[in-house]
């Protein structure tokens, strides 16, 4: 059994996705809009509907 990668918030402010510990962004969506200020997240990912 294959243990599980730990799991951090995706670091674009205002998502709300999970990604593992060796990941960033949950998307190239929020890796490009990381600058942004948005008062919702577009990655579209269940996480932020």
């Amino acid at each position: 059994m294959a243990e599980e990668k730990p799991r951090k918030k995706c670091e674009h402010p205002s998502c709300n996705c999970t990604v593992a510990e060796d990941e960033r962004y949950c998307s190239e969506y929020c890796a490009n809009a990381r600058d942004v200020l948005e008062i919702g997240c577009g990655c579209e990912h269940p996480e932020c509907r």
